[in-house]
């Protein structure tokens, strides 16, 4: 079984990729959060009311949800079930193999370990009251 985030396994050009592929989704999620403050504040809402009101708690919480979802659906989608499935159902040429389960897995991982980093920052930001 695939075990991609064990620090003895991943080469360091790995951890790398894996980095850069976080600060992106990282900075997706903040532009998203920026355009739902730009939106909200253009509408009317006060800053303050808007930040006081936990909406970045909120909105981070289902970010993370949402992370969380894709990345289940990432490992199913890969899942011996779904790939027999397909080739039975669908009677598609293409074959389940061993390889394409792990590529979705290691995929899945990616964001199902940003979806973690978003719901610990979902806590820090409601203990601290925004």
């Amino acid at each position: 079984m695939s075990k991609p985030l064990q620090l003895e396994l991943m080469a360091l050009s790995t951890w790398r990729a894996f980095s850069i592929w976080l600060l992106k989704a990282t900075l997706i999620i903040l532009a998203v959060n920026a355009l739902f403050l730009a939106v909200l504040s253009i509408s009317g809402n006060s800053l303050n009311s808007i930040i006081f009101s936990s909406f970045f708690s909120k909105i981070t919480l289902f970010e993370s949800g949402a992370t969380f979802l894709i990345g289940g659906a990432l490992a199913f989608s890969g899942s011996v079930l779904i790939g027999k499935a397909k080739e039975q159902l669908l009677k598609s040429e293409e074959k389940w193999s061993m390889e394409k389960l792990r590529k979705r897995e290691n995929t899945a991982n990616k964001y199902i370990a940003f979806a973690v980093i978003l719901f610990f920052a979902s806590l820090i930001i409601s203990f601290e009251g925004f």
